[in-house]
């Protein structure tokens, strides 16, 4: 068996996105107390509706994350896949914009974790060489100037009716200059994608199909009925 790369998931921490009274609504005296019933499946997030559907499901998606994610094996080379913009669910002029790289690794493990959501979003593929996120900064091909040419020659901007982008938490020393130079608001998202269902609240909303525990595992590519490549997008 091969290497297998490092999604962070020792990084995502799902007590900063739950409140003492949340944990205290759904029936128990701490978060921690709450969060080791639900991994023992003693509890269950559909059981506390103070949380919202989307809170819940966001939760549900969370605790089954290694069913979720594919097994994605360290590769002596970049590996490339597509750059440009990608539809997700049929998104609208305000749904958010989420930035990444384009390293095929990359890419599966966000639409596997996209692909457990009905929400809308632009999801944009920068060009880093085939390099993973955290190698992109390292070697310096995820850079403002590569974002602003993605958005740019994807045709990005002339969608939206906002200038906001979400990056990737290991790209967060790209905010600055992204705000200052290519004029954009510029959301710091978490370090592993797996939290995206956490930090998205309630606009993580459940797909009518969605089949938990297991969703997603085993396949080595996860395809959207909801993605199709945006107007401007090779």
């Amino acid at each position: 068996m091969g290497l297998k790369a490092d999604l962070y998931l020792n990084r995502a921490d799902p007590l900063r996105y739950l409140s003492p009274l949340d944990c205290k609504k759904c029936g128990s005296t701490s978060c921690f107390e709450w969060l080791e019933k639900l991994k023992t499946g003693e509890a269950k997030p559909q059981d506390c509706p103070s949380l919202g559907a989307g809170r819940a499901h966001g939760l549900e998606v969370f605790l089954s994350l290694r069913q979720v994610l594919p097994e994605v094996d360290v590769t002596q080379h970049p590996l490339a896949g597509q750059t440009g913009r990608l539809e997700i669910n049929a998104p609208g002029p305000d749904s958010p914009v989420l930035v990444t790289g384009n390293a095929i690794q990359t890419q599966e493990v966000v639409l596997a974790v996209l692909s457990t959501t009905s929400a809308p979003f632009h999801l944009l593929f920068v060009d880093t060489k085939g390099h993973t996120v955290d190698m992109a900064m390292i070697y310096n091909t995820l850079t403002p100037e590569a974002v602003c040419k993605a958005a740019s020659d994807s045709g990005l901007e002339s969608v939206l009716s906002h200038r906001q982008l979400m990056i990737p938490g290991l790209a967060a020393l790209l905010k600055e200059p992204l705000e200052k130079e290519g004029k954009w608001q510029v959301t710091v998202g978490p370090v592993c994608v797996g939290e995206l269902p956490l930090f998205f609240g309630n606009g993580w909303t459940k797909p009518s199909e969605y089949r938990s525990a297991g969703h997603g595992a085993g396949s080595e590519r996860v395809d959207l009925p909801g993605a199709r490549p945006g107007k401007g997008s090779p």
